[in-house]
């Protein structure tokens, strides 16, 4: 997301996404810079990322071959069309604590229902996009209830070409999971064993340093693949990463 020092935010892959023209051209600086990602926020100015202005990045980031970060933000909430971010419910809280239960897992199943349900994912079926830092448990319900819908109300979603749940399923989709959270089981026998992957978010308040690997490893509603599938080997497929010591 575009800040106002963008030379300094360049090397951990952020893009300007209220510019297409210019985030295609500041993916292809960070593919040759050697990033792995880049991260887009869950909405622009209140425009949501299925909306086809944004296609110039998902085709630019497909050929590319580079995945997207989807992540959440809280504290500078926006208004629609002007400016920011907005997060889901922020406005109705007085309290932080609220805000961020909030804006985190619920912006990222919004960002996710909308890209499927525009057809981002079949206009371009190689494009991968990992929605990062909002937990895995809601994954089963959200996957339910979108099958629910489509199977109800197909006609308002013309260009999903497939269930939601076989997209989240696929190699496109990817979440990140809290390292403490349990019913990790749920959602690797609903999204498939690939879907899930580790991450510390270190050095936040709500981190949960230095255990969070340990959370995984002793995890009793997991087995051992399961549990190096989410400490790397998920992260390894999704991100493409090679050459590993």
């Amino acid at each position: 997301y575009c800040a106002a020092d963008s030379k300094r935010l360049r090397p951990v892959g952020l893009i300007p996404c209220q510019d297409p023209p210019a985030a295609v051209k500041e993916l292809e600086f960070l593919a040759k810079a050697g990033a792995t990602t880049a991260m887009v926020p869950t909405n622009v100015y209140g425009i949501n990322l299925g909306e086809p202005m944004f296609d110039p990045i998902y085709d630019a980031a497909q050929s590319i071959g580079m995945p997207l970060s989807v992540h959440p933000q809280t504290g500078h909430d926006g208004d629609y069309g002007v400016s920011g971010v907005m997060g889901a419910g922020s406005r109705r809280f007085f309290k932080y604590v609220y805000v961020h239960m909030t804006a985190f897992p619920f912006e990222l199943m919004i960002a996710m229902m909308h890209m499927i349900g525009e057809g981002v994912f079949d206009r371009f079926p190689k494009l991968k996009v990992g929605f990062m830092e909002g937990g895995a448990g809601w994954l089963p319900f959200w996957m339910e209830r979108f099958d629910e819908h489509i199977e109800k109300l197909a006609p308002q979603m013309p260009d999903l070409k497939r269930r939601p749940s076989d997209i989240i399923r696929s190699e496109q989709v990817t979440l990140t999971c809290e390292s403490e959270e349990s019913g990790l089981d749920r959602v690797h026998s609903a999204a498939g064993g690939k879907t899930v992957l580790y991450a510390s978010d270190y050095c936040h308040w709500d981190c949960h340093f230095p255990y969070s690997v340990k959370d995984i490893v002793n995890a009793h509603d997991l087995n051992a693949t399961e549990k190096e599938q989410i400490l790397g080997q998920s992260a390894i497929e999704f991100f493409g990463l090679k050459n590993l010591p």
